[in-house]
């Protein structure tokens, strides 16, 4: 179970070894082992010491988020796990080959992805639709192609082949977040992919669902692998940039947040006309608390839905927390690694 704070006049407490949530005159209490973890995302809640203290004895992540930002702060135990031999290696991995490998992976699966749910979206839309699905196989060609290109590219420093890649991966969303615009009602306004400061519905949406959803998750992988967060080989270097966390993140965009989003716009259980608060009670945020609890309930869904990768069965999220390890593994040189991608 996620908790997900969200108003003025919350406190958040503990009653023994369980959470005590309050509002005005009501009390929910959570027992600790059923919490995965806690967001976060109002100036207004109060916590008690005790309560972040059993959050860290049961290793539960408590995030703090702004609606339209990247979360602030994560409180996590302060013991880690994971091997320092393989953080060691991760920094040296940046000026070898090692780095321009796991760069090249990252973006790997992410157009993979992209390419395969535009080939799902096209796939369903044959009959219907058959021009917008041959455009959506053609742009699909094109992502594949760019992917070929990205795969031909070799090097040892990583900083000399980042640009390259990441003019690849530029290609490749033009073609791809075109066609996803075709596919959404108009009535969205969506012209294409805004990231800082979204306040049309569908890039709200989107940077809700990667800032509040995908990023906690991915951050406590990275934290459970033993990895560092800063350290990361696609994303340039910046302080305060968690460069790690957010090459992983590409594999998982498409898979989680993208298609449960499009999902829920096509078959209009979110509508158009619905997303957009009328009146913003809090800085920053853009869509309405029922909006919110549609998106926080249908990606918790599909993070626990069941996928198959690499011969293997198992939910989303743990996948998620499986290629942290898998990167590890590869900068120990014990084993390749293979980016996160599905079929279609």
């Amino acid at each position: 179970m996620n908790v997900f704070l969200d108003d003025f006049g919350i406190f958040f407490g503990r009653k023994r070894n369980r959470f005590s949530v309050k509002k005005g005159g009501e009390v929910k209490e959570l027992l600790a082992n059923d919490v995965e973890s806690i967001v976060c995302c109002s100036s207004g809640v109060a916590f008690s010491a005790s309560a972040l203290e059993l959050a860290t004895e049961n290793n539960i992540q408590v995030v703090f988020a702004k609606y339209r930002g990247w979360p602030y702060a994560v409180l996590m135990p302060a013991s880690l796990t994971g091997s320092v031999r393989a953080r060691r290696e991760q920094f040296l991995a940046y000026n070898d080959e090692r780095g321009v490998v796991l760069a090249k992976k990252f973006i790997a699966g992410k157009l993979v992805n992209q390419a395969n749910f535009l080939k799902l979206l096209a796939k369903n839309r044959r009959q219907s639709e058959p021009k917008l699905a041959e455009k959506m196989y053609e742009a699909s060609k094109l992502i594949d192609q760019a992917n070929d290109r990205i795969g031909k590219i070799q090097g040892k420093n990583i900083d000399e082949k980042r640009l390259d890649l990441m003019n690849l991966e530029a290609e490749a969303a033009r073609y791809y977040w075109d066609c996803i615009r075709e596919i959404l009602p108009v009535e969205l306004g969506f012209t294409g992919r805004i990231t800082r400061g979204a306040t049309d519905p569908f890039n709200a949406m989107l940077n809700f669902g990667y800032q509040t959803v995908l990023f906690p998750e991915v951050w406590k992988a990275v934290s459970y692998a033993g990895l560092d967060f800063y350290a990361g080989y696609l994303h340039a270097d910046r302080s305060g940039k968690p460069s790690l966390v957010l090459d992983l993140m590409e594999e998982f965009r498409q898979q989680l947040v993208d298609r449960t989003l499009i999902g829920l716009i096509t078959k209009n259980v979110i509508k158009p006309n619905e997303i957009i608060a009328a009146e913003s009670v809090e800085e920053g945020r853009v869509l309405r608390k029922e909006v919110v609890k549609v998106l926080l309930d249908s990606l918790q869904e599909r993070l626990d839905s069941e996928v198959m990768f690499n011969g293997q069965k198992g939910s989303l999220k743990s996948f998620i927390h499986l290629q942290p390890r898998c990167v590890a593994r590869f900068l120990l040189r014990e084993a390749d690694y293979v980016p996160f991608c599905l079929g279609w």
